[in-house]
């Protein structure tokens, strides 16, 4: 009887298999034809793989990648995606009855997923994946999450690298709606199995951040190509945390192709994402990036020294060092359901981050990510998962995160 289950469960995703690859090659020829019309993608040919099955590994610069990369390979590859997708209603489910991605929760250690894609490999379906784990905020490529090229050696496959040009000046990880110019994929490496047995996984991890590093703004400055938007600056609040007029953190506020503080700093973004403005002297995202990036790791080291000169029982109560109001705390149940356990005031310490009255300190933290325009992910030593957002709430959840893992370090 056991064995009579598992042969037809066997033949059930068998039929399944078939049934996915049918529904993304119609996906193909119809509606991605489309999305590509809206977004300015440009492909030459179809990118062709020796080898099967395979993993491509590709830098993360729009939620549409895998369609950009699929189309480009004239094919389907199963993805490793966040596991919040599959809480959005009807998408969510669509993407799994249709796609049968493989999801991996964000802040967790990944097992299960690297698990399941070993199971995929097997059985002869290829995988892609994106080893930053987030969009860009800047335009730059993020570090590759380290243990990538370790992993990767023990499925023993054969791995493909893409990069993709253009998709964070169309639609940046922080902003709302679709700039109007180019998107190109473009194949950079192929790695055979005996080729990666023979690297050590330092070796490999290095190819892979040579293959995938993409600089928009370098880029675009040899190409000259326009992005034209009506709401090219707004959501920016939400990457550039720190007004270099006031030094005031969380403050700025963006409408239309312009952004402000109410210390008096004003700027706008032009046709080729370029900052202009009064107030400060940067002309990329990745440029202020730079900078207060700086400046918050001295705000930590400030915080850090005036807890160490308190001494005991004369700490006194825990001073707000950023809040944010309108969030909600959820937290992440079994099944992928969600349920909300706080709203009000977004809060952070110098040992804890809170909504309303909820509480949870840096020390019971275990993991912390964030997806789309700043929503952060916070995974706890006693299992539970939780989720901070409000749909109509943007916040700067890039601050709060970095907060937490500085303030968290010795």
């Amino acid at each position: 009887m056991t064995e009579n289950k598992s042969s037809k469960s066997k033949q059930k995703k068998k039929d399944r298999n078939g049934f996915d690859r049918v529904f993304v090659a119609i996906m193909l020829h119809t509606v991605v034809p489309v999305l590509k019309a809206k977004f300015g993608v440009k492909r030459d040919e179809h990118i062709k793989a020796e080898g099967e099955p395979f993993i491509v590994l590709f830098n993360h610069v729009t939620d549409l990648d895998m369609a950009w990369i699929m189309d480009a390979f004239g094919r389907q590859i199963y993805c490793l995606g966040s596991e919040h997708i599959i809480r959005v209603p009807i998408a969510g489910a669509l993407l799994k009855t249709f796609f049968a991605p493989i999801f991996i929760k964000k802040g967790s250690n990944g097992m299960a997923a690297v698990m399941e894609m070993n199971r995929y490999l097997k059985s002869g379906r290829s995988i892609l994946m994106s080893p930053e784990g987030v969009r860009t905020g800047n335009g730059r490529t993020c570090e590759l999450v380290p243990s990538t090229a370790a992993v990767l050696k023990k499925l023993r496959c054969n791995i493909i690298t893409v990069r993709i040009h253009g998709g964070y000046l169309t639609t940046p990880r922080w902003g709302k709606g679709v700039r109007k110019g180019e998107i190109r994929v473009e194949k950079i490496a192929e790695y055979s199995k005996d080729r990666i047995a023979s690297m050590d996984a330092d070796e490999l991890q290095r190819h892979f951040e040579q293959d995938l590093y993409e600089d928009a703004y370098a880029y675009n400055e040899e190409k000259k190509i326009r992005y034209r938007g009506k709401k090219a600056a707004e959501g920016i609040e939400t990457q550039l945390y720190l007004c270099p007029s006031c030094n005031a953190p969380a403050t700025l506020q963006s409408r239309g192709n312009t952004f402000f503080c109410k210390c008096g700093l004003q700027g706008s973004i032009d046709e080729y994402g370029l900052l202009s403005g009064e107030g400060f002297a940067f002309r990329t995202v990745a440029e202020w990036d730079d900078w207060q990036e700086e400046r918050l790791r001295e705000m930590i080291l400030n915080i850090k020294e005036k807890a160490a000169k308190e001494t005991e029982g004369e700490t006194g109560a825990d001073q707000i060092i950023v809040s944010t109001p309108g969030l909600s705390l959820k937290e992440i149940l079994e099944g992928h359901k969600e349920t909300v356990l706080q709203r009000g005031d977004l809060s952070i310490t110098n040992h804890s981050i809170s909504v309303g009255e909820k509480e949870i300190a840096f020390a019971d933290i275990s993991g912390v990510s964030m997806i789309s325009y700043g929503i952060l992910l916070l995974s706890t030593r006693d299992k539970h998962y939780y989720e901070i957002s409000e749909k109509k709430t943007r916040y700067p959840g890039i601050l709060y995160l970095k907060l937490i893992v500085g303030l968290k370090e010795d």
